[in-house]
């Protein structure tokens, strides 16, 4: 007996040593187990005893606080992705012993853990590994349930209830047990004692249902924790990233799905992806109104020393721009200045540049998606070619379609609006006045910026048309100030020449019979300022509609200065017909600004004209040659039957020429003005709006009529052979004339 408690007592201290030392250690947690057991047992053997040692509260102490490490460090066992199949069954083992557990306990147990894992994996936001560690934790689970539950697990604890704890050279091994000395000593219910464990009591039906239940909650939960982790990923590239990482380690894992479907998991974290996927493209997208808010804040901040400056094409810093270390700086700086990139125009687009990067990265991982046809994850498993085609359709079609019709419609909708906001724009500055040259330039501003818009559009909306009504409206406005001074300048040179008594241009006639061959200064000097002034403004806004609509101005401004000609007066001491008062045979105009403008001295006009005869063969009854014979002029008589040397103004013959030489102006205006994207007029389909200078009956040609109309002679044959003759001078000079006013061409 002696004997017997000297050693129950020195197995007993030496148990919390070396459950120590083994826990400290990577080995096997069921030796420990098995020695907490036996000293559980031992423990209570010597409490039995009337006289107890005073250490045994001690040691009973220790005892419970290594069994709580233990069970901890099982704990970490489940947790873990790296234990073994093996290794499960073993701590599955320890528990048992160590909490007296049944397989069905212990499969609970086992489910609360890796539930437990998951959530704590949840709420880390460090990175976003843990979305991918979750999933593999949950696939890990479903692997070790179905192949551990319940037949591995029951064995291994029928074979460690079939001996006795005490035997086996893995105790008798243990140097601080000294079982050598001490095991026979024991007790003989000590040496021969086997746990009792119920490993027959979980059936497969039964885990089956239990790791069924567990699933949907471990789903439920993972998808949760998706959406959280995802709301906070701002980059779509590790979104495709993540979903291919995640879809991958599934579907290489179908085969252990259990408690939900591979489609409703599929679902799940495709409709995740997708959905954030979306949100981003929104997102995105969205940013296309910050370049409507730098429109905004430009033309209500504007600045014309910095919003409309752009250097002139070839200033100093072009010509003096060193090309030693290549041309890139040149041709940069040429394309700013052809395409007026001002300062304004350059914010807003490289602000543009930025966002139609961000979209190219947007619909190059769509096709990335697109591309992914997820050959070998699909070819492991069993399922039928139906369902394998039918996952490959929804992942590599379904996804990218829905995908790229978001950011299609997305892209529309953000282009529209930007649309109306310009459009909006256009509207607000056709009110201003033409005088007011900014409203011109922020027109200008405006075409250019859309211009650059429309020219860079994304890959995915290169057939989307706009609807942009504000184009014509900017284009109106510029043309408008464009045209304010030469239409100003040639108003004043036309009325200066209005009352004219002589017709100095009549010497410069050519042909039998003579008519004009060149157009009369101020058409020339109108078309010169005219691209100048177009020039101005930069040569990029003169698109070919631009430039229809400025010839149509000036079509349209000309008009009643081309029929402005004088009718021969009939004059009674100084009084004409109506009764008005002439001076020197021209009507007194009674518009102080009329009479100014006519009065006053345009430094553009040159030479003061001179009365010029043309070897005396000018024709006396004006343009044309009549009956082959050349008469001269008879002064005008007065009204009382005398003559005076009072002047009557121009005469009708002059008054004709003056007519001739308009409608030569008007056929070569016509020519130079030809408007080429005018609408085929209904009623005449066949005719080519490009070929036809007459397309259209505008107010030119009008007044071209009108002038004809009075011009007309007798002999039809003969008018016929001369306006004939007329139009092809006037064509010819145009075509030797139009590379001087390039801009207008």
């Amino acid at each position: 007996m002696r004997y017997t408690l000297a050693s129950q007592l020195a197995v007993l201290r030496s148990c919390p040593e070396v459950i120590t030392r083994l826990l400290k250690s990577q080995g096997s947690v069921l030796l420990p187990a098995r020695i907490l057991v036996i000293s559980r047992l031992l423990h209570k053997k010597i409490a039995q005893r009337r006289h107890l040692p005073p250490y045994l509260e001690v040691i009973r102490n220790r005892l419970a606080s290594l069994r709580r490490k233990m069970l901890a460090k099982i704990d970490r066992r489940f947790q873990s992705l790296e234990t073994s199949e093996p290794a499960l069954v073993e701590a599955m083992c320890a528990f048992s012993l160590a909490t007296s557990s049944s397989s069905a306990e212990v499969l609970r147990h086992f489910h609360h853990i890796r539930q437990s894992a998951l959530s704590e994996l949840g709420q880390r936001n460090d990175d976003n590994k843990h979305v991918s560690r979750s999933l593999r934790l949950v696939v890990k689970t479903l692997q070790d349930c179905q192949a551990i539950f319940p037949a591995q697990l029951a064995r291994a604890l029928e074979t460690l209830k079939a001996a006795p704890l005490l035997q086996g050279p893995d105790l008798g091994d243990l140097p601080e047990l000294n079982l050598v000395i001490h095991q026979r000593w024991l007790g003989e219910d000590v040496n021969i004692f086997s746990p009792y464990i119920r490993h027959d009591d979980l059936q497969k039906s039964e885990a089956a249902t239990h790791l069924e239940q567990w699933a949907k909650n471990a789903f439920s939960t993972f998808l949760g924790d998706l959406r959280k982790m995802v709301e906070n990923v701002q980059s779509p590239t590790v979104i495709v990233q993540l979903r291919q990482e995640l879809l991958e380690l599934w579907l290489s894992n179908k085969r252990h799905s259990i408690g939900s479907g591979t489609l409703d998991v599929l679902s799940g974290i495709r409709e995740t992806f997708r959905e954030r996927f979306e949100n981003i493209i929104h997102q995105h997208t969205a940013k296309l109104s910050d370049l409507g808010s730098n429109i905004d804040r430009f033309l209500q901040n504007w600045q014309s020393a910095v919003c409309d400056a752009c250097p002139p094409m070839w200033d100093k810093v072009i010509i003096n721009m060193d090309t030693g270390s290549g041309g890139k700086g040149l041709k940069d700086a040429l394309y700013v200045r052809a395409y007026g990139r001002s300062e304004a125009v350059e914010v807003v687009s490289i602000a543009y540049t930025a966002w139609l990067d961000g979209v190219d990265s947007l619909e190059r991982l769509i096709t990335q998606l697109q591309e992914k046809k997820w050959t070998e994850e699909l070819d492991d498993m069993d399922d039928d070619d139906d369902n394998i085609e039918d996952l490959r359709c929804k992942l590599s079609e379904d996804d990218p379609r829905i995908l790229h019709k978001t950011l299609g419609d997305d892209l529309e909708q953000d282009f529209r609006a930007l649309c109306e906001a310009i459009n909006v724009h256009a509207k607000n500055l056709q009110g201003d006045d033409v005088k007011d040259a900014a409203s011109a330039h922020k027109s200008a501003f405006l075409l250019r910026v859309w211009r650059g818009i429309t020219s860079r559009l994304p890959s995915i909306c290169r057939d989307l048309e706009f609807d942009a009504p504000f184009i014509p409206l900017l284009q109106t406005q510029v043309s408008k100030t464009v045209l304010r001074n030469p239409i100003l300048h040639c108003h004043k040179r036309i009325s200066k020449r209005l009352h004219n008594e002589q017709f100095q241009a009549r010497v410069l006639w050519e042909g039998d019979p003579q008519m004009p061959v060149l157009p009369s200064p101020w058409t020339f000097r109108l078309l010169y300022e005219t691209v100048g002034s177009m020039a101005d403004f930069g040569v990029d806004i003169w698109t070919s509609k631009a430039t229809d609509i400025l010839k149509q101005h000036i079509r349209d401004s000309l008009a009643p200065l081309v029929k402005k000609l004088p009718e021969l007066p009939t004059q009674v001491n100084g009084h004409d017909a109506t009764g008005n008062s002439t001076v020197n045979g021209r009507k007194d105009l009674q518009d102080p600004e009329t009479v100014s403008e006519v009065d006053s001295q345009d430094e553009d006009d040159g030479e003061k004209d001179k009365d010029v005869n043309d070897s005396g063969n000018e024709i006396a009854d004006g343009s044309f040659m009549k009956n082959g014979t050349n008469a001269q002029p008879e002064p005008p008589e007065k009204s009382n039957g005398n003559t005076s040397n009072e002047s009557y103004g121009p005469s009708e013959r002059v008054i004709r020429d003056m007519k001739t030489q308009r409608l030569f102006d008007a056929i070569y205006l016509d020519y130079a003005l030809t408007v080429k994207t005018r609408e085929i007029p209904s009623g005449n389909p066949d005719s080519d709006p490009k070929s036809d200078i007459n397309i259209l009956p505008d107010l030119l040609n009008s007044a071209q009529s009108s002038i004809l109309d009075d011009l007309k002679m007798e002999d039809v044959a003969q008018w016929n052979r001369n306006l004939d003759r007329m139009r092809k001078d006037a064509e010819a000079y145009w075509k030797r004339t139009e590379l001087l006013f390039a801009l207008l061409v």
